[in-house]
């Protein structure tokens, strides 16, 4: 039965694809039975795999692009940064097919390419979390009118794909400016009490160990304003999880004055 199932599904994904056709972002081929749904299956196994660089103790960035001290970067050498997150997790960089990925998941609302993304970072994402030990993993919310014209909240439909629980506690009640078009002081600014705890969670908190789970990690405003809320609420450490984190290189030096 389990055999007939699949053989059904795998006919029916090859009539979507020749009924709506797409090519890979990569290598421009034709998406056919096998693939991700933004790029073929070579150019995914490729292209979107684990940054292993080492990286900033304090924000996570990695070294190789921003060198300061041995193990902490420029930016938070030179300017003494502090965040309220403890410490930051990611798979990959935010550039090339990575980028593309979950631009074509947020902002063509291509909901299938939360499955590609959640199974490709599920073992590196497990890992952490068996090295961490958290209690609860918490997904960054969208607002009611993100959700609404999205349909979906992107970080939880990865953390579905990659089969990892999470507990929707954060809720986001409006919409502020978008953080594309601020500075990085003024994301700071632009997040700050967006987010709330549910009324029904806030003793959920008290003395555990949590990870936030966000799909891209940039200036680290959003984390470290989540990261304050939740250890206001009695939470004992807060860690970050992102599937992209932004190179500075990748971001207009300007953004940071």
């Amino acid at each position: 039965m389990k055999s007939l199932r699949g053989s059904l599904k795998s006919l029916s994904n090859a009539l979507l694809d020749l009924l709506y056709p797409n090519f890979c972002g990569v290598c421009g081929s034709f998406l056919f039975k096998d693939h991700y749904f933004v790029a073929c299956k070579e150019c995914w196994e490729e292209k979107f795999t684990p940054y292993s660089g080492r990286k900033c103790s304090v924000c996570g960035h990695p070294l190789e692009f921003l060198p300061g001290a041995p193990s902490i970067c420029r930016r938070c050498l030179e300017k003494k940064r502090t965040f309220n997150f403890d410490s930051v997790f990611y798979f990959t960089l935010y550039r090339g097919l990575p980028e593309f990925a979950v631009k074509e998941l947020k902002f063509s609302r291509l909901k299938p390419v939360a499955q590609a993304i959640g199974e490709t970072i599920s073992g590196h994402l497990l890992e952490v979390l068996s090295q961490l030990g958290v209690d609860l993993i918490v997904p960054v919310p969208v607002s009611r009118e993100t959700l609404r014209e999205r349909g979906f909240n992107q970080t939880e439909e990865i953390l579905k794909r990659a089969g990892i629980p999470y507990v929707s506690l954060l809720e986001k009640p409006f919409t502020p400016e978008k953080q594309s078009t601020l500075s990085f002081k003024e994301r700071s600014e632009n997040v700050r009490g967006v987010f709330r705890v549910k009324s029904e969670f806030k003793l959920e908190l008290l003395g555990k160990s949590v990870l936030i789970f966000d799909d891209v990690f940039t200036t680290g405003a959003t984390a470290d304003e989540i990261a304050g809320l939740l250890k206001r609420h009695g939470a004992r450490e807060v860690f970050v999880y992102t599937v992209c984190y932004t190179p500075f290189n990748s971001l207009s030096e300007k953004r940071d004055e």
